[in-house]
């Protein structure tokens, strides 16, 4: 939970947040908003989070490769 103080003129400053209606329970609900910088955006993709989910996998079952600074090196350089 979320502490939020008030000025003197009674004026509440909430960070920003998303708000969810909850029909059922005739409420809203607010949560804090996950704010990133556009550069780092394509992490969050579904493409790339498939991928993270795929090494992940490959690495759980034992299928890696051991490579050194210079091994890698010599593969980013193609």
């Amino acid at each position: 939970m979320r502490t939020v103080a008030m000025n003197e003129a009674g004026r509440l400053t909430l960070p920003e947040f998303e708000i969810e209606v909850d029909r059922e329970r005739d409420a809203l609900i607010l949560r804090p908003a996950l704010v990133l910088r556009r550069e780092d955006a394509w992490a969050y993709t579904p493409e790339h989070r498939g991928l993270l989910a795929r090494a992940h996998a490959d690495s759980r079952a034992g299928r890696v490769k051991r490579r050194t600074e210079g091994q890698l090196a010599k593969l980013a350089k193609g």
